[in-house]
């Protein structure tokens, strides 16, 4: 084969492209420090390349979530920690008033202090930041707490993703801060009557007698007669009890307070609730079960003296007016303008009693041939009597000398035990307004006079679980009302039922808290000066300033946990924000690895390339100088 120039001029100038094309390569690298300068260089690090990009901005993307979450965390601490030194300013001031209860101008000054310091803490609930509520769960754009500190908000968690699958909350929400539950708190009541030794006019005690808690009218201990008790009212659960027991007067108060445990299922085996004297001289019965407790008392007591009078004894004292003084139950509900209010808490299984819960359900048992009754005026001043009868074949309501048959949202009769709360509210707005069926028996007519009655009267549960009228009508409402068990009075009837408004006893610890309420009652206790319930004082019903420092513990406590959870979530975020920083650092490692060169090697590379092209460029040149006369030398 003969080489000729043109082939050896063609091979170097082949080679020359190559080389140069690797200077090039070698040149953009060192100037770059990149490994390649577009996709279609290396199409398996291109793809790598992508992929740990998109890997950083995520991680960059979940730092920026978590310390946004963090500013969020951050105000909820600073608030929660505000929301402690007030209640310690509580704490503290109560403390003063408890050793100047003498003293009503002192008294006084210091409630007025507490309502500003109540005043700054529902200042703190409507705290914002960035334009977002930090105590409304998950309706950031709803103001929580109203003037009269109501909530508005919900119950729903916060979260930001930190990872795949992965999210952290960040809020504390104020359904569960503001109306939240202290399952480790035993539910304690107490009569509002101190009892003393009459004799002595000092405090009961539980070694005085039975005959020294009620007087005698002589010295003759042989002509006295027994005491006679009734005690009604619900257990743990809410299961109705009723009980009836004499003692006699020679005994001591701890036969009584015996007793009284014993009708709530206390035996030699079994003890469900502790029962004791305060030292005030007040019954105090603790619900030996923590947590949201349904456990009621009402207690009264006679007896017929010397003379053949028989005598009431009363353990509680309200200024609630009464349809019937012998009925503890027989309560109107407490009106403040256009609002009347009820005193029990509707429960069932632990939970606040909503519209679709069955009456049923809060009474704990069957409500088949059960009947209440309704005392009223309604919305135009006027007085009716109306009987609610609960049956299995349908329940109905009387008024006016009509019966009109109740139906459910089907157009069906309700059954006794199928009756909603919401049925019942139903019936109340429409005997309160005035606004009654068309005819006794027609479904239509019965829907139709519900949805005209809701316009002027509105019946509801409250936060607290209370039922409440709302006459929309009238600023300063003319309805009075009271609804009780037909049957109250009767002691053998033993079967399950509701209150909703009674003369009962004092609930002063429990698990459900409902804090500005709480607030309220602990500066009345202030305002009042009364160290234990007094139905004596102006404020029968107040809880008193000893049980009202149980009731800021239990808050300071509730507050402490909740700040402690959100530390923990902030914690968490920091440890996210922290774990991504570091992941963002190990990625771009691997990314350099991949992507970028040895500037060294590379150098010392396009040096040697650099030489190898002059020496090509060097022979072309020699190659292109040869002539016909050289090469026949």
């Amino acid at each position: 084969m003969r080489v000729t120039n043109q082939f050896l001029f063609n091979n170097f100038k082949l080679d020359q492209q190559k080389v140069s094309h690797e200077l090039k390569k070698l040149t953009e690298q060192v100037s770059s420090g990149k490994k390649i300068q577009n996709s279609y260089d290396d199409t398996t690090v291109y793809n790598d390349t992508l992929r740990l990009d998109t890997q950083i901005q995520e991680l960059k993307s979940v730092q920026d979530r978590a310390q946004k979450a963090k500013t969020f965390t951050s105000a909820t601490d600073t608030a929660l920690q505000n929301f402690d030194d007030s209640l310690r300013t509580f704490n503290t001031k109560l403390l003063a008033a408890a050793n100047a209860t003498a003293n009503p101008d002192n008294l006084e000054t210091i409630a007025t202090e507490l309502e500003k310091e109540k005043e700054h803490m529902m200042t703190l609930a409507n705290t914002q930041i960035g334009g977002q509520y930090i105590f409304s769960g998950s309706a950031t754009g709803v103001k929580p707490i109203d003037s009269n500190g109501i909530y508005y908000g919900n119950d729903k968690a916060l979260s930001t993703t930190v990872g795949e699958r992965v999210s952290i909350d960040k809020n504390i929400d104020g359904q569960s801060l503001f109306l939240g539950t202290d399952e480790n708190i035993h539910k304690t009541l107490s009569t509002n009557i101190q009892l003393k030794n009459i004799e002595e006019n000092k405090p009961l005690t539980e070694n005085n007698t039975i005959r020294d808690m009620v007087g005698d009218d002589d010295d003759d201990a042989s002509n006295d007669n027994v005491v006679a008790f009734k005690l009604s009212g619900t257990t743990h659960d809410g299961t109705a009890i009723k009980s009836t027991f004499s003692i006699d007067p020679s005994l001591n108060v701890d036969t009584m307070l015996t007793k009284i445990g014993e009708a709530y299922g206390n035996d030699t085996t079994t003890q469900n609730v502790k029962v004791q004297l305060s030292s005030e001289g007040n019954i105090e019965i603790t619900d030996l079960k923590s947590g949201k407790s349904q456990l009621e008392m009402k207690l009264h007591a006679t007896q017929v003296d010397s003379a053949g009078t028989t005598k009431k004894i009363a353990f509680n004292k309200s200024d609630y007016a009464m349809v019937d003084s012998d009925i503890e139950d027989s309560a109107y509900f407490v009106k403040d303008g256009s609002f009347l209010t009820a005193n029990v808490t509707l429960m069932t299984n632990g939970n606040i009693a909503d519209d679709t819960t069955k009456l049923s359900q809060i009474a704990n048992g069957t409500l088949d041939t059960k009947d209440f009754t309704l005392k009223l005026k309604d919305i135009a001043g006027d007085d009716q009597d109306v009987t609610l009868a609960l049956r299995a074949g349908g329940s109905t309501f009387d008024i006016g000398g009509n019966t009109y048959n109740i139906y459910d949202a089907q157009g069906n009769k309700t059954d006794a035990d199928d009756m909603t709360l919401g049925q019942l509210h139903n019936v109340i707005s429409m005997v309160t307004s005035g606004t009654l069926p068309a005819s006794t028996n027609s479904a239509a007519d019965y829907d139709a006079a519900v949805v005209d009655a809701r316009k002027l009267v509105d019946v509801d549960v409250n936060q607290s679980g209370k039922m409440q009228i709302h006459d929309k009508s009238n600023n300063l409402s003319n309805i009075e009302f009271a609804m009780y068990d037909s049957k109250a009075s009767d002691y053998s009837d033993t079967k399950p039922s509701i209150s909703f408004m009674s003369n009962n006893a004092v609930t002063t610890q429990k698990a459900e808290i409902d804090f500005f309420s709480g607030l309220d009652d602990v500066i009345e206790a202030v305002r009042h000066g009364k160290l234990a319930p007094d139905g004596n004082s102006q404020s029968p019903r107040n809880i008193g300033i000893e049980n009202a420092l149980d009731k800021i513990s239990q808050f300071s406590s509730h507050f402490n946990n909740n700040l402690a959870k959100i530390g923990v979530q902030d914690k968490s975020l920091s440890n996210a924000q922290d774990r991504a920083m570091s992941m963002e650092v190990n990625i771009k490692e691997l990314k350099s690895d991949l992507t970028d060169v040895d500037i060294a090697e590379t150098y010392m590379n396009l040096n040697q390339l650099s030489l190898n092209y002059r020496a090509i460029l060097s022979s072309v040149t020699k190659i292109n100088s040869l002539t016909l006369l050289n090469y026949l030398k």
